[in-house]
């Protein structure tokens, strides 16, 4: 597994379409993953230290985590298919859960825990 960074919200013109993107530590080489306008403005919000006055989806699940005192470890991309990235949530209990990459990199920053991706991806 390769550790990466959040590098950041785009927008990718002319399309205007959101790109999430990610930082291989040792080298200048991102990884940049298509998101919908929700998750990037979720996304950016957590970046901006904005807090609303009520938890949004994202911090609703980690008060939840927290709540069940499991936390989450790291996020993975594990693959790529069709430019469809698939990612999983790894959890303190050992447990790994299915997750849309946007939303594990929503998670990830806001429990400011590793992002990790397979060789192949």
């Amino acid at each position: 597994m390769l550790a990466l960074e959040f590098a950041g919200i785009r927008i990718q013109l002319p399309s205007n379409q959101p790109l999430l993107l990610l930082k291989r530590h040792e080298q200048n080489l991102y990884l940049p993953l298509w998101i919908g306008a929700p998750e990037a403005s979720a996304i950016a919000m957590s970046e901006q230290g904005l807090t609303p006055p009520r938890p949004m989806t994202h911090d609703l699940l980690i008060n939840l985590l927290e709540a069940l005192e499991v936390s989450l470890q790291r996020v993975e991309i594990v693959s790529v298919q069709n430019a469809i990235f698939t990612a999983e949530l790894v959890l303190s209990n050992g447990k790994r859960v299915d997750s849309r990459s946007s939303d594990a990199i929503a998670l990830a920053v806001r429990a400011q825990c590793p992002i990790l991706c397979t060789e192949e991806v």
